[in-house]
């Protein structure tokens, strides 16, 4: 008797491990996949082969089902779930990944959370920024767990994922810390290797690497203090906000379904800074970022539902600040469709004298304090309901 579909998704452990990562197995230890239909991908690709498995997705992308191919062998399979034994389900080994971050301010000390990730300045010896409205790399390092073979593709993919989450949270709480940009249009530091010992920096479109990775530099702790509470360019050492602690340890405590939907706010804060050229653009990803978190009831309005949302967790304190709050959806739907568009992406030479350009400014800055505080406290507060239903 064959293998059954039944089998081969429990040989999988198809529930039991992160779809993504099973995917990533698949494709290195079966070949490059394809696309049969939204809800289909068959391994190895038909022009690589015969099918071997096919994987049945649900409206949301998560893989749900499996699907024998024509090509795939009891031996195949043996080999499969093996690895998919050593590598997904095995016990996790802690590992650390590190990463550049930015920061707006200069960055002196060190700053750490649990036994989860650290902030800390380059060492001694590496170059300073050169312009101050350039944004200053700090060293960021995150604990994820990994797999036995150091090597694996598996730990590669996994660090970068636990260090994306991290890093997103972070740069949503404390606005002056600030992500890699994407592409290679971003000027950074390298230090490419002069010989075989000598170092040179320099300005260029890389990521940058520092001369030194394992020194720890000074032990002295970054500033912990609601001192700097904008996310204005200024020489004074980075303030990291009395807040962050408290709600990296709330994002630490909530559930998937909660932590994807926060991942979500956060990428829209963050693209809404990516989207500095076009005002419009960035408004609307601001206002975005809080729709993903906001849910209607009972026929509720999507508009209602908003309003309800920004006047619990980041409630007006006088009648013109409600007037703003009332006003983000009401803008945001303008420009979403097609009836409005910020003077600064009309005209795009920024010449032309106008007092609307300055309150479209205003209008920016306020949507992206009261959408930043009402995902922070919404943070908070979903971080409390899960450690108090543990």
């Amino acid at each position: 008797m064959g293998i059954t579909n039944d089998e081969l998704k429990r040989r999988l452990h198809i529930g039991k491990v992160d779809p993504d990562e099973l995917l990533e197995l698949l494709s290195h230890l079966v070949g490059d996949c394809q696309s049969l239909d939204e809800r289909r991908l068959v391994f190895p690709s038909p022009r690589s082969g015969p099918a071997r498995i096919i994987l049945g997705f649900n409206a949301g992308g998560r893989v749900t089902d499996a699907t024998i191919g024509e090509a795939l062998t009891e031996e195949g399979l043996a080999e499969i779930e093996a690895q998919v034994r050593r590598q997904l389900l095995a016990p996790p080994q802690p590992r650390v990944v590190r990463k550049i971050l930015y920061s707006t301010q200069p960055v002196r000390g060190c700053w750490r959370f649990k036994n989860t990730l650290v902030l800390r300045s380059l060492p001694e010896g590496n170059p300073e920024v050169p312009w101050l409205s350039d944004t200053h790399p700090l060293i960021f390092e995150c604990v994820y767990p990994g797999v036995g073979d150091l090597d694996s593709q598996l730990n590669f993919s996994r660090g970068e994922r636990f260090a994306g989450a991290w890093m997103s949270v972070l740069a949503l709480v404390a606005a002056h810390l600030v992500l890699p940009e994407p592409g290679p249009v971003r000027m950074m530091w390298a230090t490419p290797m002069m010989g075989r010992s000598a170092h040179a920096s320099e300005w260029v479109r890389v990521g940058y690497e520092p001369n030194v990775w394992d020194e720890q530099g000074t032990l002295d702790e970054i500033a912990v203090t609601d001192e700097h509470s904008g996310i204005a360019r200024c020489e004074s050492p980075l303030h990291l906000p009395t807040h962050l602690a408290p709600c990296l340890q709330a994002f630490d405590a909530l559930g998937d379904t909660d932590r994807r939907s926060l991942l979500h706010a956060a990428h829209w804060i963050r693209h809404a800074a990516q989207a500095g050229q076009s005002a419009s653009a960035a408004y609307t990803a601001v206002v975005q970022s809080v729709e993903v978190l906001v849910k209607s009831h009972g026929g509720q309005s999507s508009s209602k539902a908003f309003k309800d949302f920004i006047d619990h967790y980041a409630p007006a304190t006088d009648e013109a600040m409600a007037k703003s709050h009332r006003d983000l959806y009401r803008i945001r739907s303008l420009i979403s469709h097609g009836e409005r568009l910020f003077v600064s992406d009309r005209d795009v030479l920024g010449m032309v004298p106008n007092p609307q350009r300055w309150h479209e400014e205003l209008l920016l800055a306020h949507a992206t304090a009261v959408c930043r505080t009402a995902i922070i406290n919404w943070l908070l507060a979903a971080g409390a309901q899960a450690q108090a239903a543990d």
